[in-house]
């Protein structure tokens, strides 16, 4: 018979480790009894027919058949024989598309040695073992296995991997698939790319003016002057408009804006908070720019309580702390008294209760974890992740909020505020005329996001539909059928959201044109008559030209022509105002 190739070491045919050929060729009645005893081993009954390449330049590769006259080429002939390599022994022969050296699945090369969705595996040939990897920027999302002890892919991080079909930077999720500072990624799957959008505010539409945070991470703001609340220098403009005072130099790097009514409110990467605008209606203010300061018996507080999320409405702003160093003390259970604050006793620790329902900063006290003859390296904190509301408070909207050391979201309307807690249960406080702060039930499902508008209100489930409530006289709480919603925002009088293809709509009070969305040029037309427009020609003797009006948003047709092509689906966020909508896109 003739000459077969050579085949891996019987003693070498499993394990990772498999990465090295016995050299040479047997002869034909050596590699049988080779063969046999492979069977045998791998416990494969009867006979299963492999074809190779015998002589020639593919000398021992894979054929696919007796009929097969192409594959060996010149010199070589296709022809049969029992042998069947395992998959899983290191080595890549025959039909394999990988062979990793095991027979495990959910690290890039299956159980049955193909290449699983996500993933690439190079290097492997017949005298060496593939090593396999996690594709970044392919649209499949993975959740498991990116890790071979070695080295790690951020794709398969829990907390911060991502995947949406690209390696580009600064949409969401990085080059290296990991989410971007500022943005939330999900949806992905094996078999699905993930969505992300930015959870911070980057722009923010107020009543009648607008702030927003530039390429450089510093603030502008454009649009109703009045009341300092578009300056953005508060080191050089003299007055009482910003607080804490001196808090502001140029190298600060601000990441989140929040613009109110006639104040604003803009966190810096520290966590640290400042606010700047009108102080209220009398000389001491209303405390809209006041923000709560730490406990005067915390020697460490560096300034102030840090931040993860601010919004700002008509007179007063809520935001949720990003903390790790406080935690309220206890509330009093029956029979127990109330003990003196903080303040009083100046103790690292407080050790009575706090009166039910008092949520002063008074009654918070340092967290085991941060005392000075704590091992921090060992002792962890977690966040606490309270809301506080501060400044105007005759609806209640400054102190009726829910006390709770896990929030995720809040947001600020004219006089009531909402948000959602980690756990998805949803909360709104404040104004109440027109229903606004009466969150609906929705169990079993949960909330992912509740914005507060002028007086009406709306939120996003866990199911990605929408739940509107409150005054609805302008149709601001009647939303468009769709049911796959990422993000809202709520005005005065209009509503805007962000649909799962990062497409935008927005519905209620167009007065100002604050629904007409900006989309891809377009044309304008009115049932069925495109708006034209001449382009050349009209002189004697040579016929006018005309094309049709190109257009971007409804006010650029003569009315009642609107703008009609096809839809921008790259928005990233949106912020709603008194009569405006600002938006950003890719």
């Amino acid at each position: 018979s003739p000459p077969l190739p050579s085949l891996p070491s019987l003693g070498m045919m499993g394990g990772r480790g498999s990465a090295h050929r016995r050299q040479g060729t047997l002869s034909g009645r050596a590699v049988l009894v080779a063969v046999c005893a492979l069977l045998c081993v791998e416990g494969v009954r009867g006979q299963i027919r492999y074809y190779f390449c015998q002589g020639g330049a593919q000398d021992s590769l894979s054929c696919q058949g007796l009929a097969d006259t192409i594959t060996c080429g010149t010199g070589g002939t296709c022809i049969e024989d029992i042998y069947v390599d395992p998959c899983g022994n290191g080595f890549r022969l025959q039909t394999e598309e990988c062979d990793d050296g095991n027979s495990a699945d959910g690290d890039g090369c299956s159980s049955t040695c193909t290449v699983e969705r996500g993933w690439m595996c190079e290097g492997g040939s017949s005298s060496t073992i593939d090593v396999c990897s996690v594709v970044c920027g392919d649209g499949f999302s993975l959740a498991t296995g990116c890790c071979d002890g070695i080295t790690c892919s951020w794709e398969c991080n829990p907390s911060y991997g991502c995947d949406d079909g690209n390696t580009v930077a600064g949409d969401g999720c990085s080059d290296t698939c990991s989410i971007e500072s500022g943005f939330e990624c999900w949806g992905g799957s094996d078999s699905s790319p993930d969505t992300c959008l930015c959870t911070r505010n980057m722009v923010s539409a107020g009543f009648t003016h607008t702030c927003g945070v530039n390429s450089n991470y510093q603030i502008e703001c454009w649009g109703n002057p009045e009341n300092n609340k578009t300056k953005n220098d508060f080191n050089v403009i003299n007055g009482a408009f910003a607080w804490p005072e001196g808090s502001w130099s140029r190298q600060d790097i601000f990441v989140t804006v929040a613009a109110g009514a006639e104040h604003n409110c803009a966190l810096k990467y520290d966590g640290f908070m400042v606010c700047w605008g009108w102080i209220g209606p009398s000389l001491l203010g209303d405390g809209r720019m006041f923000l709560p300061p730490a406990p005067d018996w915390e020697r460490n507080s560096d300034g102030g309580f840090t931040w993860a999320y601010v919004q700002s409405g008509f007179g007063f702003s809520c935001g949720v702390m990003d903390e790790a160093r406080f935690q309220y003390r206890p509330a009093c259970q029956e029979g127990e008294v109330a003990g003196l604050t903080c303040a009083e006793t100046s103790k690292d620790r407080c050790l009575s209760c706090r009166p039910p329902n008092n949520w002063s900063v008074d009654w918070l006290e340092r967290h085991p974890c941060h005392l000075s003859f704590v091992d921090q390296a060992t002792c962890t904190a977690p966040h606490n992740k309270t809301a506080l509301c501060w400044g105007e408070t005759f609806y209640g909207q400054g102190y009726q909020f829910p006390v709770r050391s896990d929030w995720s979201t809040i947001d600020s309307g004219s006089y009531h505020a909402c948000g959602v807690t980690e756990g998805g249960d949803g909360y709104c406080w404040g104004n109440d005329l027109y229903g606004q702060s009466r969150v609906p039930r929705i169990a079993p499902r949960k909330w992912v996001q509740i914005t507060a508008g002028g007086s009406h209100t709306c939120g996003i489930d866990d199911h990605q539909m929408i739940h509107c409530w409150g005054r609805g006289l302008e149709g601001q709480t009647d939303p468009p059928c769709e049911d796959a919603w990422l993000r809202l925002d709520a005005g005065t009088l209009h509503t805007c959201g962000i649909r799962k293809d990062l497409s935008l709509v927005c519905w209620g009070s167009n007065q100002a044109g604050q629904c007409n969305i900006p989309h891809l040029r377009g044309q304008c037309i009115y049932q069925s008559e495109v708006q034209m427009v001449q382009v050349g020609g009209g002189t004697p003797g040579v016929a006018a030209v005309f094309e049709p009006f190109q257009c971007e948003t409804h006010a650029d047709c003569t009315s009642p022509k609107r703008c009609e092509g096809e839809v921008k689906k790259d928005w990233t966020q949106v912020t709603a105002g008194g009569g405006h909508t600002c938006a950003t896109g890719l």
